[in-house]
């Protein structure tokens, strides 16, 4: 066997093990993060509940909201309010996102670090809002804390940006499984809505913190489901189109609300500016929604389990009213009271807000069709179970997820024909109203780009010094035109850098340059190659990225981009091509291709 050979098989060999090395510390580190996740799920779940203890002496406001006195509906969200404009200014003085949205932007923009001060504001701001009744949920905030913990983790440990996401995924995913009760769906919620990477190395951190989270949750709250939800039945095949038809108005309820948040967010600004003040009047205006519809305060997963269930009391403010009229009143104060709270500055989630919505729209739709089609239909239970996934799933834009927390929650296999028809409905309609999603539409709003985060984060981590260039030919800024052409096309570098006296770069010569020049002979003793060069050049510095240099070639038409010095910006170390460029960018996609495959 060649030399050659054996050093091969050996650098391939040292390169397995390195690989093993790291998925193993990786795999550790996915550990430490779900135990420390689900932990801090739990944790905030119950400071939620202590800060409504402490204004509603129950647990949840559901269970209270009958026997309340009329001034805690103004003065716990309007105290909470208060409360949270402080630490929010505090911890985010710039008026960064937070939540689910804020990771996402902090993945795409800060190479996955996510905003440590957001500690404050997942914690103790979305405990004080939630538990003071804001009408949001506690899932945005865990994912957030979930995917900040596992930042901080992976910053320590030195990991790669490209480890650090999958990092956060793991994170994300036993955020979401404590939550919810729900293993599976939080690695997938981690993959389809976080990173947007199924490879087998990102697949398996994420399912190990995944499922250490949720066994931990289960210690410590029992092996319970978010909800109790009734026992599923298909009554007749003409039940299809009827989910088809819910599924296009979970779809449009979906849409407004997605598109309400920032013309709501504009509009706040505007009536009340000092962000201190702000979560206050809108906690105030919440309080008076809810004196006529105690159902909006606060999460409420009470009477989204009792609409399920098919409990529920149509009395509004000592009145009954039919159910129809009743869930319909209920849908648009729980709409209102939602983007009043999630634009008016209060931190929490959108996903529990989601699918109260979607559970109502379905309890409202099911009324109505089991009343015209009593013997082909379910009754409105069975359509607020449907809807509760089908609305989530548009709004979030994560249909394969909801799918699957909906199928982990009830355990029942007749439900997935109808869940999947009318979650595959209403994401269509949302997405044909445009791509956002209640985590996306903030980011959209800012200008930031989240559909390729993954393949940026690839290209960001290749250093320019990685990327092959060449050595480019110079003459001074003295040097007569004839010498200009000699040193061009004896070089076949196509182009010549020009230089002072202290050999730093004043401009590029290329043949474009050139062209004007080569018609008359007489000027090669009287031009100068410093009226020749093209001093609007663009570079990029030694310590750049391949990503650097694309969005460079992107902004301008040009093959050869000089790479200078750190310390001095008029060094030119090398010359770049595009081809250079964009084969290395090639080859990037091609391993991690291969990557995904193994």
């Amino acid at each position: 066997m060649a030399l050659k050979d054996k050093l091969d098989i050996r650098d391939f060999l040292a390169r397995g093990l390195l690989r093993e090395k790291e998925t193993l510390f990786l795999v550790l580190l996915a550990v430490v993060v779900g135990v420390v996740s689900g932990y801090a799920s739990l944790l905030l779940r119950f400071a939620i509940e202590w800060v409504s203890l402490f204004w509603t002496g129950e647990r949840t406001w559901t269970e209270a909201a009958h026997s309340l006195p009329w001034y805690i509906y103004l003065v716990a969200p309007t105290v909470g309010g208060l409360l949270v404009g402080w630490i929010t200014v505090r911890y985010l003085p710039g008026g960064e996102l937070r939540g689910v949205s804020g990771v996402l932007a902090d993945m795409v923009e800060h190479k996955a670090r996510v905003h440590r001060h957001q500690m404050a504001t997942e914690t103790f701001g979305s405990a004080i809002a939630i538990g003071s009744g804001a009408s949001l949920g506690r899932e945005g905030p865990t994912v957030a804390l979930g995917a900040l913990i596992s930042s901080e983790i992976g910053q320590r440990a030195g990991l790669s940006e490209q480890q650090l996401r999958i990092l956060i995924g793991c994170g994300v995913a036993a955020a979401i499984a404590a939550s919810f009760n729900t293993p599976i769906a939080g690695v997938l919620f981690a993959l389809e809505v976080i990173l947007a990477d199924y490879a087998i190395a990102t697949f398996s951190p994420i399912v190990i913190a995944s499922v250490l989270a949720t066994a931990i949750a289960r210690s410590e709250v029992g092996n319970f489901p978010a909800f109790t939800v009734p026992e599923y039945h298909l009554i007749s095949v003409w039940e299809i189109p009827a989910y088809m038809i819910m599924g296009v108005l979970c779809g449009i309820v979906a849409s407004g609300f997605i598109k309400s948040m920032a013309p709501t967010r504009a509009w706040l600004a505007r009536v009340v500016p000092n962000r201190r003040l702000r979560p206050a009047a809108v906690g105030f205006s919440i309080g008076l929604i809810g004196l006529a519809i105690p159902q909006v305060m606060s999460i409420g997963y009470g009477f989204v389990e009792d609409m399920m269930l098919e409990r529920i009391h149509p009395e509004l403010l000592g009145v009954a009213l039919p159910l129809t009229l009743f869930l319909a009143i209920v849908l648009i104060g729980k709409m209102v009271a939602v983007v009043l709270s999630s634009a008016g500055g209060f931190p929490g989630g959108l996903f529990g807000p989601a699918l109260f919505l979607g559970a109502t729209v379905g309890a409202l739709f099911g009324d109505i069709a089991h009343s015209l089609s009593p013997s082909y239909s379910e009754s409105y239970g069975a359509y607020a179970l449907v809807a509760c996934g089908a609305l989530t799933a548009a709004a979030l834009q994560a249909p394969l997820t909801v799918m699957l927390i909906v199928f982990e929650m009830t355990a029942d296999y007749h439900i997935m024909l109808p869940l999947m028809i009318a979650c595959s409905v209403a994401t269509m309609v949302t997405r044909s109203f445009g791509r956002a999603s209640v985590f996306t539409e903030a980011l959209e709003e800012r200008g930031i780009e989240t559909h390729w985060g993954r393949e940026q984060s690839w290209m960001r981590s290749v250093p320019v010094t990685q990327i092959p260039w060449r050595a480019i030919p110079r003459v001074s800024e003295y040097a007569k035109l004839e010498e200009l052409k000699q040193v061009y096309t004896g070089s076949g570098k196509g182009c010549v850098q020009v230089v002072d006296d202290e050999g730093d770069m004043i401009g590029i010569v290329t043949f474009s340059d050139l062209q004007q020049w080569l018609i008359d002979p007489a000027l090669d003793q009287v031009v100068v190659a410093s009226e020749v060069a093209n001093r609007n050049v663009l570079t990029i510095s030694e310590s750049g990225s391949l990503l650097d240099a694309v969005h460079i070639l992107d902004r301008e038409e040009f093959e050869q981009m000089p790479v200078v010095a750190d310390d001095n910006p008029r060094k030119v170390l090398g010359i770049l091509s595009r081809n250079a460029i964009f084969s290395t960018y090639h080859k990037l996609i091609v391993k991690h291709g291969e990557g995904d495959r193994e």
